[in-house]
């Protein structure tokens, strides 16, 4: 509609105007009515009154005609003039109830009976010697007397015209009013509520480190439409910034790791250096099997050497995540060579377990082993007086999905750390070793490629990382 507003703010404050605007109507109606119903009474009194003075009048009338007391033509006098000064003092109200014709009619035969009253009186004649002249009061009382009733029984009529108009009128006005707030109420569920409910639905993922979009919802400019933009704006920011969290994990990763790595290059470059110098010295005393097997001892050692650096550069690099088919079992053990020096720096034993033929799973390899460094680090770091590092790759209870258990024999997770484990900047370590990010990126990286995880741990029994790996494309990531 050409005139209805985008804004949820502008439809509901017009639904509400609307509703307030038909109360008014129906408070504007029902003073009306009310006020008439009023008007109606009191005219209703005041037709009572004329009447009852009327009917005194006639009292005093037939009595003063019968006995001709004094007394009675004086009381019919102070009626009289009483229903006179009523009808002159209620002119203005008297007027549109009953119409200018009738009430000036009414006066003037009150002023037509005064005067007949008054000629009887005057005039001295016995019971039977003035029957015309009272004739003609018992007819202009009989017309005043009409009047009244007339009146009385016209007003009695209208209110109860009013009452039959008024008493359907509450319940029609309920009716529309429910009506009306129904309309609201939907509008408020359809515009506000329902699009509310479906934005906290699909953001729950964000929580759990899934950054898909939220369907737009409602016309363009509309506040919810414009939520859900700023949303999906903000997921693609966190997004990005988790790339850099991960991305900083892994340059910290590096630097944990230089050392061993130093060590790990040094080996195969002093033997490489010593073949060289028994090359230089005893080269021409060997024979062509000897120096050929030398030649060999020394390309095997470049090549460990190239390997080596080969892995620590395709860990650091920045890459998008992208998924496809990963070699579970392969990227267990280059993770576990990347990190030998440091395992042997700390007197730590790896296993490696493989319970049955294991195949690909669908993954981000990059992430995955970004995993499996920070869960084998932790425990490494975790066993400072040498243990056990354990990895153990098998099927889930779910048969679709691989699972990795990371397990070693340090001291374990106190019992009030474990539901916090995973939540970002949490560390057990002391102040400058840990940043407690590494389990908060790992679990979303997991989750992000549509996995999940979970640990166990005993204090003093040590601690237990599961992964459950899809071994089908159940999520899409976007790069």
């Amino acid at each position: 509609m050409k005139f209805f507003p985008r804004t949820i703010r502008s439809q509901i404050l017009m639904a509400f105007s609307g509703c307030f605007l038909f109360m008014g109507i129906m408070i504007g109606v029902n003073y009306h009515n009310f006020y008439r119903l009023s008007k109606s009474m009191w005219f209703f009194e005041m037709a009572g009154e004329l009447n009852g003075t009327i009917l005194e009048m006639r009292r005093y009338e037939k009595n003063y005609v019968l006995y001709r007391q004094e007394f009675s033509f004086e009381e019919n006098v102070t009626y009289t003039n009483r229903l006179a000064m009523t009808l002159k003092r209620e002119q203005e109200s008297l007027i549109p109830s009953i119409g200018k014709e009738n009430y000036d009619h009414f006066v003037k035969d009150v002023e037509n009976y005064s005067t007949l009253m008054m000629k009887l009186h005057q005039k001295k004649c016995d019971a039977d010697g003035c029957t015309d002249l009272q004739s003609l009061i018992r007819g202009a009382g009989q017309n005043l007397l009409s009047l009244g009733d007339q009146f009385m029984v016209a007003e009695k009529r209208d209110a109860d015209r009013l009452l039959k108009q008024m008493i359907p009128l509450p319940f029609a006005s309920l009716l529309i009013l429910v009506v009306l707030l129904v309309f609201v109420i939907v509008l408020i569920v359809e515009k506000v509520i329902r699009p509310l409910a479906r934005i906290t639905r699909e953001s729950e993922a964000v929580a759990q480190g899934g950054f898909q979009r939220i369907t737009p919802y409602g016309e363009s400019g509309n506040e919810i439409n414009s939520l859900i933009n700023s949303l999906n704006r903000m997921m693609a920011e966190l997004e990005k910034r988790q790339e850099q969290l991960i991305q900083s994990r892994k340059i910290a990763s590096i630097g944990t790791l230089t050392a061993g790595i130093a060590h790990e290059i040094n080996n195969p470059v002093n033997n490489i250096s010593l073949i060289l110098e028994s090359l230089i010295e005893d080269g021409e005393d060997m024979t062509a099997g000897e120096r050929k097997a030398t030649y060999e001892e020394a390309l095997e050692q470049a090549d460990r050497t190239s390997e080596i650096v080969k892995n620590l550069l395709e860990f650091s690099r920045v890459s998008k995540p992208v998924l496809g088919a990963v070699d579970i079992v392969s990227i267990v053990d280059k993770t576990a060579n990347l990190l030998n020096n440091e395992m042997n720096l700390h007197k730590v034993k790896f296993v490696r377990e493989i319970q049955e033929a294991q195949p690909d799973i669908y993954f981000d390899k990059g992430g995955l082993q970004q995993v499996l460094l920070n869960l084998f680090l932790n425990s490494i770091h975790a066993m400072s007086g040498g243990g056990e590092l354990r990895v153990v790759v098998g099927t889930s209870e779910m048969k679709n999905e691989s699972r990795i258990d990371v397990i070693d024999n340090g001291p374990g997770i106190p019992p009030e750390n474990i539901d916090q484990i995973f939540d970002p900047f949490f560390t057990t370590k002391k102040e400058g070793i840990g940043t407690g990010l590494g389990l908060s990126v790992s679990y979303n990286i997991i989750k992000k490629n549509g996995g999940h995880m979970k640990v166990e741990s005993k204090p003093g029994h040590g601690t237990c990382f599961t992964l459950y790996l899809p071994r089908t494309k159940n999520v899409i990531i976007e790069g």
